[in-house]
């Protein structure tokens, strides 16, 4: 399930089979220029990164973002319209015949990332496996009603959940593996994805530390 799964960096996620797709790439070591979708979920520096996206765009390369970071998207690169799409929460579309459905990704309680902004999480299918990449955010009702088979999920505390409420979450979603993301580097302690682990090894739920510090 995990075969094609790779993790670059904190929140920065690459799923390769016949397509290359990347979410919000940041500290890419090589360039490759092998991204043929480029999933972006908000535009903060460790999740919109110009320099890192530079690395593994190529001249087809779409971009999928929410609107304020499209926008920047298409200001940076000078990418064409027909190359970008722009999305909001609720849209399902599908792009280079991959089905994609886009999640609100918010706090509901916190400054940081607000609801009114209209960023984004994704779910992808791919072989088949509903991938859920979550964005920055809390517990929220729309990240519970999704229902996936691999689920990446912030557990880095402060600008999104912290290991605890992460497993929570996981608890809501009831995914078949979940993969936690967002700490160690640049935010959250080096220790929160093994502390998620053992949190949520008590759910019956599968997960897999991906991030090594």
């Amino acid at each position: 399930m995990l075969d094609s799964v790779a993790i670059n960096h904190h929140s920065s996620i690459r799923i390769s089979s016949g397509k290359t797709l990347y979410f919000d790439p940041f500290c890419i070591d090589e360039a490759t220029g092998d991204a043929d979708i480029i999933f972006v979920t908000h535009d903060h520096y460790d999740h919109f990164s110009p320099e890192d996206i530079e690395k593994i765009m190529k001249a087809d390369t779409i971009f999928v973002a929410p609107a304020s970071t499209a926008a920047q998207i298409r200001g940076t690169f000078g990418i064409p319209d027909e190359r970008i799409v722009t999305v909001a929460p609720g849209d399902k579309t599908e792009i280079l015949g991959i089905p994609v459905e886009v999640i609100a990704s918010y706090n509901p309680g916190k400054k940081f990332h607000p609801k009114a902004n209209g960023w984004v999480g994704y779910v992808v299918t791919v072989d088949g496996l509903r991938y859920y990449i979550c964005g920055d955010m809390d517990i929220t009702e729309e990240g519970k009603a999704v229902k996936c088979d691999v689920l990446f999920v912030p557990c880095g505390g402060t600008y999104t959940m912290d290991y605890k409420e992460a497993a929570e979450f996981t608890g809501y979603v009831r995914p078949k593996c979940v993969i936690p993301t967002h700490y160690g580097d640049p935010v959250g302690e080096k220790t929160c994805g093994s502390a998620f682990a053992k949190e949520i090894s008590v759910r019956g739920i599968d997960s897999v530390v991906v991030i090594k510090l």
